[in-house]
């Protein structure tokens, strides 16, 4: 996909969505170029029992393949297609929780969401270049409506970026427990979980819906988001601090908090690892301060293995 392809490829978006799908994918490319490999390499030899759908016949298919239930309904002969045994099923869930849209204190950067985004449309294009079945769901107060099922067909691509690309509304608050859970009940067969947050807002036992991904078998990977000015607090003299999913808010200067404030930074990332380690899910820190391709080669580099 060209860093400079029209954005009239997107007619059927809105303007604004439009422009997000496109940015999203020059930043998915550049950051695929600096990935020496995949999460899943598929020989893709045969083929599986799996339906997965129809598609209409063409001269020289196999004729065992035609669905004639199908032509019965419909008076059009469709070609049952099936899954290769090999294939991998990818579900990336991005937080599109309020807190996501924050872009620093100066304010002109790009956002948590943007980053996570880049992070998973990044991850979008390796599994759907290998053929794999990718699925995209937004995450905030429950699972979004638009979100993307599995699949594998070149339009498809498009719906995962438009999902991944939707921005974060500043109505929305951190249910990321429920989130979770209610994504382990859409997500049957086995595969690989992705989720992109910055786990903010949330109380103790967010990341317990880990568990139910995890015991259906998945293999889960949870990308914490946060800004460099979340991890340094820099000195920016008086401040008013507000919270985006609470309202709350805290006038303070930031120089005489900041030890006790990367104290606490400390503590949550670490009790945040070892919550997702308790939970069978791998844990990476994906600093906005890192280059995409760097996270996710450390994200990927072990799991290669798997």
């Amino acid at each position: 996909m060209s860093a400079n392809e029209p954005a009239s490829s997107y007619a059927t978006l809105d303007a604004e969505t439009a422009r997000r799908v496109a940015g999203l994918k020059v930043r998915a490319t550049k950051a695929v170029h600096g990935l020496l490999g995949g999460m899943h390499r598929s020989p893709h030899r045969g083929a599986s029992v799996v339906f997965v759908e129809h598609r209409a016949y063409r001269p020289g298919d196999d004729l065992r393949l035609l669905d004639w239930r199908a032509f019965a309904r419909t008076d059009r002969h469709a070609v049952k297609r099936f899954e290769q045994e090999t294939q991998l099923r990818a579900s990336l869930l991005i937080d599109r929780s309020a807190s996501m849209a924050w872009r620093g204190f100066a304010g002109d950067g790009p956002s948590k969401h943007e980053h996570a985004a880049t992070l998973l449309a990044a991850l979008a294009y390796v599994l759907h270049r290998q053929g794999d079945a990718v699925a995209a769901v937004g995450l905030a107060d429950g699972v979004h409506a638009d979100a993307v099922p599995h699949g594998t067909r070149p339009s498809h691509l498009e719906a995962v970026l438009r999902v991944l690309a939707t921005a974060p509304d500043e109505r929305e608050r951190t249910a990321l427990r429920q989130s979770l859970e209610d994504a382990a009940q859409r997500t049957k067969r086995r595969g690989v979980v992705v989720v992109a947050s910055d786990l903010l807002g949330e109380a103790a036992n967010a990341l317990d819906g880990l568990v139910g991904l995890t015991a259906r078998g998945h293999d889960v990977l949870v990308l914490h988001v946060l800004h460099p000015d979340e991890l340094e607090l820099p000195d920016i003299g008086a401040a008013r601090f507000v919270d985006p999913e609470s309202d709350e808010r805290l006038d303070t200067e930031t120089e005489p908090v900041r030890e006790a404030y990367q104290e606490e930074l400390a503590e949550f990332i670490d009790d945040t690892r070892r919550r997702c380690t308790a939970a069978g899910a791998a844990y990476v820190l994906a600093s906005m301060a890192e280059p995409p391709e760097r996270t996710l080669a450390r994200a990927l580099g072990p799991r290669r293995r798997r």
